[in-house]
């Protein structure tokens, strides 16, 4: 595995914890019945930060697929699966 492989795991599984918390912060929030404006303040940030840890995902594919594409099949094929999985990226 090459070290930005690495690094940009080590990234994403950093920015997954962290939703992972503000998630379990939110389940808090409305057990304790706290403000609906609170509660979707967080919300919003969470999107965010699911929407950035996607685009920091889909960018290292591209790297990884279209740098080395004879690794996961022919360059057509690899930009093709790349384009998909771009379009399912939250916006």
């Amino acid at each position: 595995m090459a070290q930005d492989t690495k690094n940009a795991k080590a990234e994403m599984l950093r920015r997954l914890k962290r939703i992972e918390g503000q998630t379990r912060g939110v389940q808090k929030m409305v057990e304790e019945e706290r403000g609906c404006a609170d509660i979707l303040h967080q919300l919003n940030a969470i999107n965010e930060a699911i929407r950035s840890v996607s685009r920091l995902l889909a960018e290292n594919y591209a790297v990884e697929c279209l740098q080395a594409p004879g690794k996961r099949g022919k360059s057509r094929a690899a930009i093709a699966t790349m384009l998909d999985v771009i379009a399912q990226v939250p916006r």
